[in-house]
């Protein structure tokens, strides 16, 4: 993931909220599967799926992780998540 890419991911995921999440906080967030934090719910669903996966890979988030975190926020909050799809 380009620093580029993470700048504007940290963008989207940050924009419509007061609280700033840094790349550490936010994969620290999925890791825990943290789906009431407004971000992560951001980061499933205004982020693409290269993106997450990016995202994913430059942090070390296992791919099971990132799947099933998805689908407990799914479940959670009736969005629909591309990641699943």
């Amino acid at each position: 993931m380009t620093h580029d890419m993470q700048t504007a991911l940290l963008t989207t995921v940050n924009a419509p909220y007061q609280n700033y999440m840094d790349a550490g906080a936010l994969s620290v967030a999925i890791k825990q599967g943290e789906v009431s934090i407004g971000q992560v719910g951001s980061f499933y669903t205004e982020t693409s799926v290269d993106t997450q996966m990016a995202f994913a890979n430059e942090f070390d988030i296992p791919t099971e992780i990132l799947t099933h975190v998805a689908s407990t926020f799914m479940d959670w909050s009736g969005q629909t998540v591309s990641l699943l799809t």
